[in-house]
C-alpha cells in the first residue's frame, strides 16, 4: 500500500453505504475526455500502421523498434514521447497528436499513423457519470457559435466528422464547425461506438471520499426521467477515480457589489434566452459586454446579429498586443478580427457599438445602472454611471470540484490555490495521469492542462496503458500464487 500524500490522506471507513457498486474505473464527466477514455477502456486500442511520420524521422525510428502487432497501449510511452514538443505540456498528449494528426500545426491534412482494433477481452469495467447527454459542456453551449479548432481536430477515434451527418459541405472537416453539430457528433459517437452501457447520464456527483488502500467512494443522485419520480441515490467504490469534468462548470464572477443582480448574466446561452423572451431588443438600453476574449467577442457578434446596442468594457488598452485575436489567422477567423477592429476603432465607425478600453466595473445597482471607472481628461481617472438593459460578463470559467475534499485545493501545481486549467492544472504523473497528491485519483482533459479536444486523447492513452499494466501484473501475480499452492 502506498503512503497517503498531501491533504488527501486516506481515511478508514468501517463500512460502505448500502447498495454500493464496485467498479474498476469511475469517470466523472461525459465530455470528449470521458468519451475518449471509455472508448479505449472498452477494448478499442490504437496501433501504429507502419507509415513514416512526415517530418519526424526519430519518432518513426522509435515506432519501428516495437514488435509487429503490439498496440501503442502496450508500449513504453516514455520512450516513444522523447523529445516531442508542441502545444501541450503533457508529452503523451503530444505523442498521440503526432500519431493522430501528423503536422497539424503546419497546416497539413496528413493521414493518421494509427489504426484501431477492437479487443473485447481488454474491456475494463467502468462507468461514466455526466449531468446531461454525452458531450458534457458542449451540450450546454450556444449551438450557433463556431468552434475555434478545425472540425477534424475535434474528432474522436474511428468516426470522421463528415460521415455522421453533422451538416456542412464535404470539406467541413478542414474548416470550423458549429457547436451544435459537434454536440450532436459527440452524442452520436457514444451510440455508434456502442458505449451507452458505460454511460450513466442525468447524474450529479455530490461527494467523493478517500478510503483506505487508495480507494474512493463516489456518492451522488440520478435524476428521474419521469416527472414527479424521486431522484435515485448511487454509491460507487473504485481504486481508479478519473476526473474528466472540464473547465466550464463555474463562470468567473465580476466580484463587485451587485454582481448577482438578475440582469447580470454569465453565459451566451442566457443572452440568447433573453432575446427569445423579448427581454432584450433593438430598442433596449445598451447591453454591457465585459471581457476581451473570444467568448466576449461571441457575445458582441450575437448582440449585433439581433440589433442590440452594445457597450464593450475591457481592462486593456485598445492597442494591447496581447489580445488573443492577434494569434488567429484572419482568413479563418474573420468574425473575431472584425470585433478586434471594432475594439481598436473605439466604435466611431460602427453603429450601436462603443468600446470602453481600460475600464472596469465598480458597482452594479438594482435599477439597471452600472458604475464604471476609466480614463478621464488629461490622463486622470474618472467614475461615471451608465444605464443598461443587461450585463453579460464573459471573463473565463473554472472547474467546479465541490464534491472533492477541500474542493480540490491541494491537487494543483500551486498547492494553495484552486484548480484552474490554464493557470493551475492538477499535477499528474506524466505517464499515468495519476494525481501526485492523491493515489488512485486521476485527471484528464482540461483539468490536466489539455485545453483542446485534439489533446485529450493523450490522457486516455496514458491511463489505459497504466491500468492495463496494473491488471496484467495482478493477473501474473495471481497465476504465480496459484502455481505455488
Amino acid at each position: 500500500m502506498r503512503a497517503p500524500k498531501g491533504t488527501f490522506a486516506s481515511s478508514l471507513h468501517s463500512g460502505l453505504p448500502q447498495g454500493t457498486v464496485r467498479k474498476q474505473v469511475v469517470i466523472i464527466g461525459n465530455g470528449p475526455s470521458g468519451i475518449a477514455l471509455s472508448h479505449m477502456l472498452s477494448g478499442n486500442w490504437p496501433y501504429y500502421n507502419g507509415q513514416p511520420h512526415p517530418t519526424d524521422e526519430e519518432l518513426t525510428a522509435r515506432l519501428a523498434i516495437a514488435p509487429p502487432g503490439l498496440s501503442i497501449v502496450e508500449q513504453d510511452l516514455s520512450f516513444l514521447s522523447q523529445g516531442l514538443e508542441g502545444r501541450s505540456n503533457n508529452v503523451v498528449s503530444l505523442l498521440f497528436d503526432c500519431l493522430n494528426l501528423p503536422c497539424a500545426d503546419l497546416g497539413l491534412d496528413s493521414d493518421p499513423l494509427l489504426h484501431w482494433q477492437y479487443h473485447p477481452d481488454k474491456y475494463v469495467d467502468h462507468v461514466v457519470l455526466g449531468k446531461g447527454p454525452p458531450g458534457g459542456s458542449w451540450q450546454a453551449m450556444d449551438g450557433n457559435v463556431l468552434t475555434i479548432s478545425l472540425s477534424r481536430w475535434m474528432e474522436l477515434p474511428g468516426m470522421d466528422y463528415r460521415s455522421f451527418g453533422g451538416g456542412g459541405p464535404p470539406t467541413c472537416r478542414n474548416s470550423r464547425a458549429s457547436v451544435a453539430s459537434m454536440a450532436k457528433y459527440y452524442s452520436e459517437y457514444v451510440k455508434l461506438k456502442r458505449l451507452q452501457e458505460n454511460f450513466r447520464c442525468g447524474t450529479v456527483v455530490t461527494d467523493v471520499k478517500p478510503l483506505a488502500n487508495d480507494q474512493w467512494l463516489v456518492t451522488g443522485v440520478e435524476h428521474a426521467g419521469d416527472e414527479g419520480a424521486p431522484d435515485m441515490p448511487f454509491h460507487y467504490v473504485t481504486s481508479h477515480l478519473v476526473l474528466a469534468t472540464g473547465n466550464y462548470d463555474r463562470p468567473n464572477k465580476l466580484k463587485v457589489p451587485g454582481d448577482s443582480e438578475p440582469y447580470v448574466i454569465y453565459s451566451l446561452l442566457e443572452l440568447e434566452r433573453m432575446v427569445q423572451q423579448s427581454k432584450l431588443s433593438e430598442h433596449s438600453d445598451p447591453v454591457l459586454v465585459v471581457g476581451a476574449g473570444l467568448s466576449a467577442a461571441d457575445a458582441i457578434i450575437a448582440c449585433r446579429f439581433h440589433g442590440l446596442p452594445v457597450l464593450h468594457a475591457f481592462r486593456r488598452s485598445s492597442g494591447d498586443p496581447g489580445f488573443v485575436f492577434r494569434q488567429l489567422p484572419e482568413n479563418m477567423y474573420p468574425e473575431y478580427h472584425k470585433v478586434h477592429q471594432m475594439m481598436t476603432d473605439g466604435g466611431n465607425s460602427y453603429k450601436k457599438y462603443k468600446s470602453l478600453p481600460e475600464h472596469k466595473i465598480i458597482e452594479i445597482m438594482p435599477d439597471y445602472k452600472v458604475r464604471l471607472m476609466g480614463p478621464g481628461d488629461g490622463g486622470s481617472t474618472a467614475c461615471y454611471v451608465i444605464k443598461v438593459s443587461a450585463v453579460i460578463a464573459l471573463i473565463g470559467a473554472q472547474p467546479d470540484l465541490y464534491f472533492l475534499p477541500q474542493s480540490g485545493v491541494g491537487l494543483g501545481v500551486k498547492k494553495d490555490l484552486p484548480v484552474a486549467s490554464r493557470s493551475n492544472p492538477i499535477e499528474v504523473e506524466p505517464f499515468s495521469y495519476e494525481c501526485t497528491e492523491a493515489p488512485g485519483l486521476y485527471a484528464i482533459g482540461s483539468l490536466a492542462g489539455d485545453n483542446f479536444v485534439r489533446f485529450v486523447h493523450g490522457g486516455a492513452l496514458a491511463f489505459t496503458s497504466h491500468i492495463h499494466k496494473q491488471l496484467s501484473e495482478a493477473s501474473a501475480e495471481a497465476a504465480d500464487e496459484a502455481v505455488e499452492v
